[in-house]
């Protein structure tokens, strides 16, 4: 086999639920914006529009796993087995594949990554048979697992049948020009957060502190018409919504910023100091606004 086939996922049912689940989320976030345009107290207008776009977050978060589904499939070609998925690719030479088989013929389960009962196989999980296993996938129904020099790798093509065969002819033929090896990284971000607490709890105490701020100047808004904070002295107390708005652009340039300040070790250091600056800032600026009040 030298021509390249291309396999597509079954992805009627996964699309589907993400639909249904964004629809829904949609709903509510609506319905919060709603509620907030009725109520008279900017502070508890803040408060309700604030909830209403944290709302949105999972939103957005299924729709772009619904787009790396709709672009993902599998390649194979004498040379090895390429998985899209999304805007990622995975290589896996063919000489790295030890053996396909179905994971209904398997005699032990296999750990499941938790978005799958959405119909999201996608993830990372551990097996004490069979050591660490990559997600790539939409179902369980006809999906397979391919063991590799280096880790087993779960699939579900559309046409398992003509997916087994293709890769078992690829693996009995051999390779004449061995590709290299492209990874992906499939670490859930939960883990790599938990892996590095030290890095992304003081993002999270400034984000939280911003959300405050955006409440706390949304109730001084309604009980005074002028506040000084520092030597700055605010007309209009409607204006004092610029600092949790430069507040949190900051908060959001540190998150930007500090993962690729960590991946290079030289620059690690750095990457703390942003981190725990960003936290300073915000926390001098919600002290400099509570002193003001009182």
């Amino acid at each position: 086999m030298n021509a390249e086939k291309v396999f597509s996922l079954p992805i009627k049912r996964t699309i589907t639920n993400i639909i249904v689940l964004c629809l829904f989320l949609a709903g509510i976030s609506v319905g919060l914006f709603i509620v907030a345009d009725t109520l008279a107290n900017p502070g508890f207008r803040i408060l309700w529009r604030i909830l209403a776009a944290l709302v949105l977050i999972p939103f957005l978060l299924l729709v772009i796993q619904m787009v790396r589904v709709l672009r993902s499939q599998y390649r194979i070609d004498r040379e090895g087995l390429t998985i899209q998925w999304g805007y990622q690719k995975m290589i896996i030479p063919i000489q790295e594949i030890e053996w396909i088989r179905p994971v209904d013929q398997m005699g032990y389960s296999i750990p499941l990554p938790a978005s799958a009962k959405l119909g999201l196989f996608n993830g990372k999980t551990y097996s004490p048979n069979l050591g660490d296993i990559l997600f790539f996938a939409t179902q369980q129904q006809d999906a397979f697992l391919i063991g590799t020099t280096q880790e087993v790798i779960f699939l579900s093509p559309l046409d398992a049948d003509a997916f087994q065969n293709g890769l078992q002819e690829s693996v009995y033929l051999g390779s004449i020009t061995p590709l290299e090896r492209k990874s992906i990284s499939v670490d859930s971000p939960f883990l790599t957060i938990r892996a590095n607490l030290q890095l992304y709890l003081p993002i999270a105490f400034s984000f939280l502190l911003n959300l405050g701020l955006f409440v706390l100047v949304g109730f001084v808004v309604n009980s005074r018409e002028t506040i000084q904070v520092g030597s700055v002295l605010f007309e209009s107390t409607s204006n004092l919504v610029i600092i949790p708005i430069l507040a949190i652009l900051l908060n959001i340039l540190d998150g930007i910023l500090i993962p690729f300040l960590y991946k290079n070790e030289s620059l690690r250091p750095y990457a703390f100091l942003t981190a725990y600056s960003g936290l300073i800032t915000t926390l001098l600026l919600s002290i400099a606004i509570i002193i003001s009040i009182f």
